[in-house]
């Protein structure tokens, strides 16, 4: 009798099978749209404190000149890269998120795979596949994690777990392993899973970058070079009749869930891309108030008063202790009423939280709890304005969402609107066009060109 395969080595097998999969055409697409979402986050971010901090660093490191820091002429070892990159994908809050597995998938494959393709030369096709698989990874992880890591029970963070397993599949493939060296990956890559929930505590997003992308990402790279250079490890990490990482982190961890449905239920078709470039809970009630911006005769300079009935646990993420502008409710619907839209700048300029107009309309907002049988993720948003009141509700599926994704054009066009703040208009639409026919490039190295900083 034949015993079935132990979960490590199931899931090494998917990983060492999936380098050369054709994917089904609705995968590739999606695939191919959350490359172009998580490459405008890195550019766009490379302007940003947390992303210029990834490079400070990575300049100063001196390290062999193996992979590119986007948007600089900084050339810097893969894993020195994959930290600076992973530090700019997550320091605007833009990048796509997957809320069952409670991961920012991009944040911490796409600096990984980056970094490795360029530094290892891979093909166009072999990237496309590997981020792929970090992505499936990344979230399966994170679901088998995430009922014992929460805000609500644990200090245990799945933005910093989940992309590790990710960033370390998609770098291990791109550097040819077959299933035996992904089984021995799981080894390394449980000796490096770490991350806190205290990423909140800080009043900037440097730290917060670090946690979802900067760590998880560069430690992936490591432990598959690590390999790669031909480090052994014995023994099924992930298997849950021996002792184990889900064993280590709690028991209301649910290792049944990384397995589930694997090779035909592909989880980057359920992972959200953002319209706004902030944190998702502030989706909802922006969301709310656009529609009631939208409404005939609603003049702005005439707000009397704006209440957000919202879950009051948001508040404790988003809320006024929140300093920075990404991630501070207040200041979004503010910033949004006062100027029209909330565009690039006022939702990260920490000097707009200042600005005397955004202030003013801040002071006529308050927070209300939700009301019963509301959603978690319902915002219902009420204006006074002109002797009027205005009134409109965004449900759980706000845009971007699984379940009302954005368009192709719709992802571009934030794309455009984010790369453009760094990179030339041309150059950001060449990056799009290369990221769509990607199995035609021998490698990344026109990709990479584009996304070098405007002279």
């Amino acid at each position: 009798m034949t015993m079935p395969l132990a979960h490590g080595h199931r899931l090494a097998a998917f990983a060492a099978e999936t380098r050369s999969a054709t994917l089904p055409d609705e995968v590739v697409l999606k695939t191919k749209i959350h490359i172009i979402d998580s490459i405008a986050a890195i550019v766009s971010g490379a302007a940003l404190e947390a992303g210029i901090a990834g490079q400070r660093y990575a300049a100063a490191t001196g390290s062999r000149a193996e992979a590119s820091v986007i948007a600089t002429d900084i050339k810097v070892s893969m894993i020195d890269a994959a930290l600076a990159n992973g530090m700019a994908a997550h320091a605007d809050e833009s990048d796509d998120s997957h809320e069952t597995s409670q991961t920012h998938p991009g944040c911490g494959v796409l600096p990984a795979a980056l970094a490795v393709a360029e530094g290892r030369k891979a093909s166009g096709r072999d990237f496309l596949n590997a981020v792929f698989l970090g992505y499936e990874t990344t979230i399966r992880f994170g679901e088998a994690l995430s009922p014992a890591m929460s805000f609500a029970r644990s200090s245990l963070s799945c933005h910093g777990y989940g992309p590790l397993f990710g960033a370390g599949y998609a770098s291990g493939a791109l550097m040819g392993f077959d299933a035996e060296r992904f089984r021995i990956l799981l080894n390394y890559l449980a000796q490096e899973a770490s991350g806190l929930t205290t990423w909140r505590l800080d009043d900037a997003h440097t730290l917060k970058s670090y946690v979802f992308a900067g760590m998880p990402a560069s430690n992936g790279v490591k432990a598959a070079a690590l390999v790669a250079s031909g480090f052994t490890g014995s023994g099924d990490v992930v298997d849950p009749s021996d002792r184990n990482l889900f064993e280590a982190i709690s028991p209301k961890t649910q290792p049944e869930r990384l397995l589930h449905e694997l090779g035909t239920r592909y989880k980057i078709l359920e992972t959200d891309i953002k319209k706004y470039s902030v944190g998702f809970p502030i989706a909802a009630p922006l969301s709310a108030v656009e529609e009631i911006m939208a409404h005939p005769g609603f003049d702005a300079s005439r707000v009397e008063a704006v209440r957000i009935r919202y879950l009051s646990d948001w508040y404790k993420v988003i809320g006024d202790k929140n300093r920075m502008p990404d991630l501070n409710l207040r200041h979004c619907m503010a910033a949004t009423l006062v100027e029209g839209r909330l565009n690039f700048d006022a939702s990260h300029d920490v000097a707009k939280m200042q600005d005397p107009a955004i202030l003013a309309m801040g002071k006529r907002i308050t927070f209300l709890d939700e009301e019963p049988g509301q959603d978690r993720f319902e915002a219902r948003v009420e204006i006074d304005c002109g002797g009027q009141t205005y009134s409109a509700a965004q449900g759980l599926h706000v845009l971007g969402r699984k379940e009302n994704p954005m368009t192709t054009e719709q992802v571009h066009e934030k794309a455009m609107e984010l790369m453009c703040t760094v990179i030339s208009e041309k150059a950001a639409r060449e990056a799009i066009e290369i990221v769509h026919a990607i199995e035609a490039e021998p490698d990344l190295g026109r990709l990479i060109a584009t996304l070098r900083p405007v002279r």
